[in-house]
C-alpha cells in the first residue's frame, strides 16, 4: 500500500508542469465580436440608463431609463423604455405630467408613446400615441452602442485598454449615429468609459461631455448605462391596436377636445 502511494504521488509530481510551464497566455476576448454574437433573432439585453444634464456645470437634472432591447433578423433593434424624469434644478415651472414616468416602444418601424406629458391628452379609450417622427428621449443623449460600427469607433480612441475595461476621448461628431447632434458644437469631445465581463460582453458604458455657452457657463451632459442578462429570450410587442390614437388626431394641450363636458344636473 504504501508503495503504491509512493509510486501515486511520484508520478502526479511527474505530471505536474513546470510553474514557468503552465504560465499561460490570456487573451483577451474581442468586444466587437462579442456583441455581434449578441445580436441573435429573439434575444436582448436590459440596459438601465441614468443620464445627468446641467446648465451650468453646477446645478443637474437626472433622467433614470430601463430598458428592454430585443434584436430581429437583420440585425434590426428594437427598445421598450420607461423614463423617469428627476430635477435638482427647480421644481418651478415644471408641469406635473413631467414627474409620470413616460413610456416608449420602438417596434416595428413605427414609435409608440404614451404616459409623462402625453397623461390627460389622451382620450379615455386610448393609451398610446403612433408617432411618425421619432421623439427625443433621454437615452438619445446617451452613446448608443447598437448603432453599427459605435463599439469599433470608440476602441479605436482608447487611451488605455485591457481585458476588463477601457476608456478614452472621440470627436461627437465621429461618433456613429451622431447622438449628442444639436447639444455639443463643433470640435467637442466625448470622454467614454466601457467594462466588459470575462466573455468580452459590454457591462457598463459611460460617457460625458460639455461645451461653452454665453456667460462662462459651461453646460455638461452625462449618462451612465448598465448591461446585464446577455442573451435572454426577448420579444418587444407594439401596444393593441386598438389602443392607439395617431399623433395628427392627438387633441393639443387645451384644445375643446381635451376639457371634458359639463352635464348639467337639474333639480
Amino acid at each position: 500500500m504504501k508503495r503504491i502511494t509512493a509510486g501515486v504521488v511520484a508520478g502526479l509530481v511527474l505530471l505536474a508542469p513546470l510553474p514557468a510551464r503552465a504560465a499561460a497566455v490570456v487573451v483577451a476576448a474581442d468586444p466587437v465580436k462579442a456583441l455581434r454574437a449578441q445580436v441573435v433573432p429573439g434575444r436582448g439585453v436590459t440596459v438601465s440608463l441614468v443620464t445627468r444634464t446641467s446648465p451650468d456645470g453646477r446645478r443637474s437634472a437626472t433622467t433614470r431609463t430601463d430598458r428592454i432591447v430585443g434584436f430581429r433578423k437583420g440585425g434590426v433593434v428594437e427598445t421598450d423604455d420607461t423614463t423617469t424624469f428627476y430635477s435638482a434644478i427647480s421644481s418651478e415651472g415644471l408641469k406635473e405630467e413631467t414627474l409620470f414616468p413616460s413610456l416608449l416602444v420602438r417596434v416595428k418601424d413605427a414609435t409608440y408613446a404614451s404616459g409623462g406629458e402625453l397623461i390627460g391628452r389622451l382620450p379615455l379609450d386610448k393609451k398610446w400615441v403612433r408617432l411618425r417622427e421619432p421623439r427625443p428621449v433621454a437615452a438619445d443623449g446617451a452613446i448608443d452602442l447598437f448603432t453599427p460600427g459605435t463599439l469599433r469607433a470608440l476602441l479605436a480612441t482608447a487611451s488605455s485598454k485591457g481585458p476588463r475595461s477601457a476608456r478614452g476621448t472621440i470627436l461627437a461628431s465621429a461618433i456613429p449615429g451622431r447622438p449628442f447632434e444639436g447639444w455639443t458644437g463643433r470640435g467637442e469631445k466625448v470622454a467614454w468609459a466601457l467594462w466588459f465581463d470575462a466573455e468580452g460582453r459590454v457591462t457598463r458604458l459611460a460617457s460625458a461631455t460639455s461645451r461653452h455657452a454665453n456667460g462662462g457657463d459651461r453646460p455638461s451632459l452625462s449618462s451612465d448605462q448598465r448591461f446585464t442578462g446577455w442573451g435572454a429570450r426577448v420579444t418587444v410587442q407594439p401596444p393593441p391596436e386598438d389602443m392607439v390614437i395617431e399623433a395628427e388626431e392627438l387633441p393639443e394641450p387645451g384644445s375643446p377636445e381635451e376639457t371634458p363636458e359639463t352635464i348639467e344636473i337639474l333639480p
